[in-house]
């Protein structure tokens, strides 16, 4: 199996603190995983240290074949929309999109691959401990959640899904705020398997001002309001598994 792990975007604040979190997680993917993989990073910071930094870890890691680094200035979707590195998305069977202040804590994803398959998934997310939104992440155990919406947080795709999960950002909306919330309204299946783990380890720095009114405006893109998301229910259906 050829797996990528992606990073969404990593740099300050905190940047030591998301580089041991890096570190840490592709460490617990060597050994779930048992094979070598590659890595994509976006790094949003132009000093040519942090740069240094990050191919110094990476070349400590002997399991991760190929190591492509981009740079450039900006948030999430300004910087990976136009990743010229997105190329070799094609390459892999699985990818993890994962955010840099994300840590993983426990992570199957034999199980998770299994599940995604099985029920047809586009998207399947670890539980998320310390999300935005506790109320979409309430269940525990070896559970399924079929949803109509799924918080940014560490996603399990392959490359046509990884696509269509592109296809939804836009540079002008570079929080990605919305994203999550119009899953079930564009029939895109995601879903939250409940034993497997991930800790949002670090506060929001976005602007809550400016992220609102992006996410106001990307819902009007999509005819639809906030009324609208909220007369969906979060959970579509809750399947108990049997591994």
């Amino acid at each position: 199996m050829k797996f990528l792990y992606y990073l969404s975007c990593i740099g300050n604040p905190d940047f030591n603190i998301k580089k041991n979190i890096l570190y840490q997680n592709l460490i617990y993917i060597f050994y779930n995983l048992k094979s070598d993989f590659d890595i994509i990073i976006n790094l949003y910071e132009l000093d040519e240290n942090y740069h240094n930094e990050l191919t110094t870890l990476l070349e400590s890691l002997n399991f991760i074949t190929n190591k492509y680094i981009y740079v450039k200035k900006g948030v999430l979707s300004e910087v990976f929309l136009t990743n010229s590195y997105n190329k070799y998305i094609d390459n892999y069977d699985y990818i993890l999109y994962i955010l840099d202040d994300v840590k993983i804590t426990n992570l199957n994803l034999n199980h998770m691959i299994q599940i995604k398959e099985q029920y047809e998934l586009e998207i399947i997310s670890p539980k998320i401990i310390n999300p935005s939104h506790d109320k979409w992440n309430s269940l525990s155990g070896n559970i399924l959640s079929i949803n109509n919406y799924l918080e940014i947080y560490c996603f399990l795709m392959n490359p046509k899904n990884m696509k269509t999960f592109f296809s939804l950002h836009s540079i002008e909306n570079k929080w990605g705020w919305g994203i999550d919330l119009i899953f079930g309204h564009l029939n895109i299946k995601v879903g939250t398997y409940y034993n497997c783990l991930a800790e949002h380890s670090l506060p929001s720095k976005s602007n809550q001002k400016e992220g609102i009114k992006c996410l106001v405006d990307y819902l009007g893109k999509h005819s639809l309001t906030i009324e609208d998301i909220r007369k969906k229910s979060y959970l579509i259906e809750k399947i108990n598994l049997n591994f």
